[in-house]
């Protein structure tokens, strides 16, 4: 039994890891957080207001949607946009560090920002949502 996710995970294929004993669960934490830490040192990428590890990805919560369009430029990704009312919507990019070696699989990074409906997005950011 493998406690990493294997390649890059599609939208809905988190790995279970209810069933993990705690500690293991606990040390994907620190694995996944590393893993995002070194990532964003090795290409300068800002980490946003808070990140978040877990078990399956860690999601980074940015203030501004430049931290979206960084992480876009160096990992690339996809865009999901979801509605969060009161016209404010949730900008959220997919994406995953490089696997390195076979011990440092990818780990999904999820990189959100909360945009309102009328604010200016980058080309970029527009060009890389889901459809």
């Amino acid at each position: 039994m493998t406690t990493q996710p294997i390649g890059l995970p599609g939208p809905n294929s988190f790995t279970s890891t209810i069933h993990l004993p705690f500690a293991v669960q606990m040390q994907m934490r620190e694995d996944n957080r590393l893993a995002v830490e070194t990532e964003r040192n090795v290409y300068s990428l800002p980490g946003g207001a808070r990140m978040e590890p877990s078990p399956d990805a860690v999601r980074i919560l940015a203030t501004d949607v430049e931290t979206l369009g960084h992480w876009l430029e160096a990992r690339g990704g996809s865009v999901t946009v979801a509605q969060a009312g009161d016209g404010v919507q949730v900008w959220t990019l997919r994406t995953a560090t490089e696997a390195e070696l076979p011990k440092f699989p990818p780990v999904t990074v999820l990189v959100s920002v909360l945009v309102t409906d009328d604010e200016q997005m980058m080309p970029e950011i527009r060009a890389a949502v889901a459809r």
